[in-house]
């Protein structure tokens, strides 16, 4: 109080005229009641409460999210999984198909050799065989001529 009574003394400042002069110079708000104070804090505890309520709305949806993305993620791992499984046992056939083939190109390869050698062989036989052919041939008909030599040379006996 001390304090007031001095700056009163030393602005000369009296109780009325100063109310008057703030009256006029101060914009006054209204104050509060007490029964709008507990409506305002009501409110903004309903507002608090809405709020929360929506940022837990919000983090399950995104709780749900996630749950749902992983599921699609585990789905998709196990989906490339089994594509990864299947690639590597085409991967695998196809291996064993081009050994096959390079197997079978080789014994292709071997067969054509030796049907080549059983041709070359056939036909020296085949030249053989005419060579024989001819010399038996050649051989009758001098044993023929033979035989009509000696006819012609003895006397028939009748």
């Amino acid at each position: 109080m001390e304090f007031l009574k001095r700056y009163r003394d030393i602005y000369g400042v009296d109780g009325d005229e100063d109310q008057e002069r703030r009256a006029n110079s101060v914009v006054a708000f209204p104050t509060p009641q007490p029964a709008q104070r507990s409506d305002n804090a009501a409110a903004a505890l309903n507002l608090v409460a809405e709020a929360a309520a929506a940022v837990r709305g919000l983090e399950e949806q995104a709780a749900e999210a996630i749950a749902r993305a992983r599921h699609l993620a585990d789905a998709l791992m196990k989906k490339l999984e089994v594509a990864d499984a299947r690639v590597e046992h085409a991967e695998n056939k196809l291996r064993d198909a081009e050994a096959e083939v390079s197997q079978l190109t080789a014994a292709s390869a071997e067969a054509n050799n030796a049907l080549s050698m059983l041709r070359q062989r056939l036909a020296a036989r085949e030249a053989e065989l005419a060579a024989a052919e001819k010399r038996a041939a050649d051989a009758e008909a001098a044993i023929q001529n033979i035989v009509d030599a000696i006819r012609t040379q003895l006397p028939l006996a009748k």
